[in-house]
């Protein structure tokens, strides 16, 4: 009876190796019952005067494996449970107190076990994955996922930005699913899991082999080597365990990912010359290269304060080109490695609607953004293996860093040109002076603050970290230490989710103050304003006073946590000697 239950299970679940494997343990489990039938069935059959107490006495010890397995069978059938899943229904019954029961979850849990196994030990030493019915906590990304990646990504194609898009697109296909991931296994512990697999295959797609990608037969060679078999043999040790050994497991793991860390860190720093690569990236996404910028957004200020067009990107490449040019860059390496997309908008979508009246409101429609200053994006060829750190996110936050520095960078050009301006006239209107000067004093010290409090400051303790490790893992870690507390001090951190930072909103506000002045100031005749023209300079005065109390407050209020010491650094640079704040 019970095994036409197991069999009517197995035609109502979803397939799959692991819920076959759970079946092939059940059927184990019952192996002994069945035995206890066939010597009843004997006893009865030679003794017909067989008392029924002595049958009931045979089969009663099984009524707990009986009510187990019928536990087993609904909670995945109601659950809808698959794969890897499987292992955590049977681990949260483990610990029962009852000998035989916990044999008979024991026995099953190895049955699946070894399935688990065989996907674990492909993974590792391939890089390849044979899971058709997406079992394994490491699965391939969909298509339909991918598509959401890229909306929050705003379409920006990040993947384009490695050497070989093949390898892109094998590596990062992949992720850990955290909802079938078992409770015993750690995401930091599958997540290395995940980092060896993808390893094995960026190695297998080595561009220094002259091969074919679609030829190579092999790619665990140029990872292992005659560590293959005695990485092999470990895994068939674990497998052939009746219980799991979580370990043992945790143990060959970090073995495993140590021989890949080693030779990862002779790869990257050594042969891929890691720290000028590290420089390469922070002269033109950081702008660590100011001169650059600086001739940069002379050349393309016409182009990027329009919406893209399908000849954008050429143009503004062609001055990328003349700008190296001016500042006799000669670096062929930075010269090949960077070059500007700007993605053309929809006709329906390019012209942007400025009206509002909430200061917050008006942020949200910043005109800019839907300009070429808001749409560039810097593509980066990474030198294999590299990726590994400018994986797609990281590039895409350094994208987003990139624009904020290049609006930043374009504000304080433009004031310094309306001063430029302003110095072939006698007479000022003093309200002119005394705004120009406190938005050219607030943009300035914002520069000075993020290019020297923030980025010079991060990257020196980056350096310092990697240059004291021979760990490929430890320079990964430094990397998106950098890499996090940059966009956290620039309070980027969440800009993408439509949350921004209130620091983040308020600094935005003040660049649209900015852009508004300097738009105002350059129609006025300064020494000579009409009333209208008063009124507006009173309204941008009011606006910046109000601004800078909103910033100088949230500042204040935040800045004594443990974590809010860059704040006390911003307030110290924005609102010298309390400027701001005394005239508050």
């Amino acid at each position: 009876m019970f095994n036409l239950t197991i069999l009517c299970f197995i035609e109502s679940v979803t397939p799959g190796l692991y819920i076959r494997a759970l079946f092939d343990g059940m059927d184990q489990a019952l192996e002994p019952f069945r035995k206890e039938i066939i010597e009843l069935e004997n006893t009865v059959l030679n003794d017909n005067h067989t008392p029924l107490s002595l049958i009931l006495c045979s089969v009663e010890k099984y009524t707990c494996l009986f009510s187990l397995l019928h536990s087993i069978i609904r909670e995945i059938r109601t659950q809808k449970f698959h794969g890897c899943k499987l292992l955590q229904c049977l681990h949260q019954r483990m610990h029962t107190g009852i000998p035989e029961i916990n044999v008979t979850l024991e026995l099953m849990a190895h049955s699946v076990h070894i399935v688990f196994y065989k996907h674990l030990t492909s993974w590792l030493l391939y890089g390849h994955l044979e899971d058709p019915h997406k079992e394994f906590f490491i699965q391939k990304i969909s298509d339909c996922e991918k598509a959401l990646m890229h909306e929050d990504r705003k379409n920006i194609d990040a993947r384009e930005s490695i050497n070989d898009k093949k390898i892109d697109v094998d590596m990062w296909d992949y992720n850990v699913q955290m909802d079938i991931l078992p409770s015993y296994i750690k995401p930091s512990l599958a997540n290395k899991i995940l980092t060896i697999g993808q390893t094995v295959i960026m190695f297998g797609n080595d561009p220094r082999q002259k091969k074919d990608f679609n030829m190579i037969p092999k790619t665990e060679n140029s990872v292992w080597g005659d560590k293959e078999y005695k990485y092999f043999r470990k895994l068939q040790n674990l497998q052939a365990k009746s219980v799991f050994n979580i370990v043992e497991f945790d143990r060959t793991i970090n073995e495993l990912k140590q021989c890949v860390t080693e030779l990862l860190w002779h790869v990257a720093v050594e042969e891929a010359q890691l720290m000028q690569q590290l420089r390469l990236v922070k002269e033109f996404f950081l702008m660590g290269r100011g001169d650059l910028f600086l001739e940069l957004i002379k050349l393309t200020t016409h182009i990027l304060n329009k919406a893209p067009t399908s000849h954008t990107s050429r143009d503004i490449n062609l001055a990328f080109q003349m700008a190296l040019r001016k500042i006799h860059l000669n670096d062929e390496s930075a010269i090949d490695s960077f070059n500007f997309v700007v993605p053309a908008l929809p006709s329906e979508n390019e012209d942007v609607n400025t009206d509002g009246t909430d200061l917050f409101d008006n942020e949200k429609q910043d005109p800019n953004e839907k300009r070429g200053w808001g749409m560039i994006t810097l593509k980066y060829k990474v030198v294999w293996p590299l990726h590994l750190l400018f994986n797609p996110v990281a590039l895409n936050d350094y994208n987003t860093l990139f624009r904020f520095l290049l609006r930043v960078k374009k504000t304080q050009i433009e004031l310094w040109n309306l001063w430029s301006e302003h110095m072939h006239h006698k007479d000022f209107d003093i309200g002119v002076i005394q705004l120009r000067n406190n938005l050219i004093f607030i943009v300035d010290n914002l520069q000075y603050y993020l290019q020297v409090d923030v980025m010079e400051s991060q990257y020196a303790i980056m350096e310092v970290n990697m240059k004291n490790t021979r760990n490929f893992e430890d320079i990964q870690k430094a990397h998106s230490m950098f890499l996090a507390n940059v966009m956290s001090q620039t309070f980027l951190l969440g800009s993408g989710a439509g949350k921004k930072n209130p620091v983040n909103k308020l600094i935005h506000l003040l660049l649209r103050l900015c852009d508004d002045f300097i738009l105002q100031a350059s129609m006025w005749e300064v020494g000579n304003l009409l009333l209208t023209e008063k009124e507006e300079l009173k309204t941008l005065c009011e606006t910046l006073d109000s601004v800078m109390d909103w910033l100088t407050k949230t500042l204040n209020r935040v800045r004594a946590q443990p974590s809010g010491e860059h704040l006390a650094r911003l307030l110290l640079r924005l609102d010298f000697n309390r400027w701001f704040s005394k005239k508050i």
